[in-house]
Formats: structure tokens, sequence, C-alpha cells
């Protein structure tokens, strides 16, 4: 989000792709799959500046056909899925990647299907690649990480309700400033630490060795202060999911971002 839509009302729609692909930096180490997927790349790409109506949402969607549409998306959004990363992870990229909208329209070769988190990371790869012109190394270093914990041991809280069987995955956050909503169906405590990461403002590692799905829907404060009507996103963890996050080392990677260009022409 940016400029007006920092303080107006947002919302975040994730498919099951996007949140797959997110979930990957919550899981450390990330295991290679036993089968390398083929390489996709989009055919067709229209990348375009947005042009602001009013309060839009940003969005992104993987269609059937090979078809990814973002609206009102920035590059540095499409970089943090493209990596699985957050920004206290990513370093270099100018400012211009997080004020500047875009609005994409791709399909991949052949229309193939997007049907692995990973190929649809590299199509997002491939397309800052190609379009950006993005180059970037990779840094190792310690930092502070949560980790998601049942605060009781054993003893999740009245919200965490399994899913139902058959149930779509989705996850959605809309935030008004000052107070945020997230729902959540059919998603699993990886998927959850995974999204916790922004919210909580440091990345997030499951340890709860709670197996399966969950549904829950949760309300917080960004901001919590005496005035505040709803609690903070710790107080809700706690006492309406069972969870915490306990503060933690861990050995974090970040993306060093050495070059990065508004996109070429259609």
């Amino acid at each position: 989000m940016t400029r007006s839509f920092r303080t107006l009302r947002s919302l975040v729609l994730l498919s099951p792709l996007v949140i797959a692909s997110l979930r990957l930096s919550a899981q450390s180490p990330v295991v290679s799959p036993p089968v390398a997927q083929p390489p996709l790349r989009f055919e067709v790409a229209s990348v375009r500046p947005h042009q602001s109506a009013g309060d839009e949402p940003s969005n992104r969607r993987v269609l059937p056909g090979g078809r990814f549409v973002a609206t009102a998306t920035t590059v540095r959004t499409l970089i943090r899925i493209a990596f699985g990363t957050d920004d206290n992870r990513m370093s270099g990229a100018p400012s211009w990647t997080d004020n500047e909208t875009f609005d994409i329209d791709a399909t991949t070769a052949d229309h193939a299907e997007v049907t692995t988190p990973q190929q649809f990371q590299q199509l997002i790869l491939s397309l800052l690649e190609d379009r950006f012109q993005l180059k970037f190394h990779r840094e190792q270093k310690e930092g502070a990480v949560y980790w998601l914990e049942l605060n009781k041991p054993g003893k999740p809280g009245p919200a965490l309700k399994p899913s139902t069987p058959g149930s779509e995955p989705n996850m959605s956050t809309n935030s008004t400033g000052s107070r945020t909503v997230m729902k959540v169906t059919n998603m699993s405590m990886i998927d959850l630490a995974a999204a916790l990461r922004r919210q909580a403002g440091r990345p997030v590692e499951d340890h709860t060795d709670l197996k399966g799905n969950f549904d829950f829907q949760i309300e917080w404060s960004p901001e919590e202060t005496p005035d505040s009507a709803d609690p903070s996103l710790f107080t809700v963890l706690k006492e309406q999911l069972g969870l915490k996050l306990q503060s933690a080392k861990g050995n974090l990677e970040t993306l060093v971002i050495d070059e990065i260009s508004h996109p070429s022409a259609n």
C-alpha cells in the first residue's frame, strides 16, 4: 500500500498459490522438492502504471490458463512474493519500488498452468528480471525472530477451530489503521507464521507442533493505547488462539538489491 492507502481502508486477498509462496520463507531450512519443477516464463506480460481512481485494494490472482493478474501492486510486493521475504530482510530497493503501483496482466508460454508455489515464485522472479532488470545477491546474518508457540502445552484457544474438510484455503487482512481484521480458512500453523511476520515486524517460525489446518477470525489494534477499542495482536493471539510469540534468535537471509529499473516498454 502506498500514499493514501497507508491511512485509508486496505484489503489484501491472497490466492492459495500466493499464500504458499509466502509460506516458504517461514520454513527453515527450506527443503528442495525431490523432482525439479520445469521452469515457466511469461510469454506475454503487460506492465502499466496504475491509474488510481480512489481507494482500490492491491490484489494479485493466479487464473486458469497460466494467467497472472495484479492490480495496484508495488514492485516491492513482487519482490516479497518472488523471494518469500519481507522488508526487514531486504535492502537496496529504491523508494519508487514502494511508492509507485502497477497493473500487470501476464500469461505463461503455451498457457502452461501454474501448479506449485515454486513455479509461481520463479515466474514472478523472471518478470522482475525481464521487465524491471532486477539484479541481486544474498547475505546471511543472525537476527531477531519470533517463535510461534502454544501459550499452554496442548491447549489451543477457543477461536482456533479445525477446518471443515474440503473448504477453500483463504486468508484476508483488512486494516482501517486503528483496527486490523484477519480472517483465515483452512490454513496451517506454517501459513499463519508466514502471514504474521509482517504484522509482528520480524520473521515468525512455527513451533506449535499443531498439525492440520484451522479456521479463525481475529481483530486487534496495530498500536494499542489506553483509548484503543481492541487489544494488541499479542493479546489476541494468546487469549483467542492460545498462541504466543516468543522472542528468539535465528539465522536470517538478507536479500540485497544491486540493480532495479522502471519497467521496460510493453
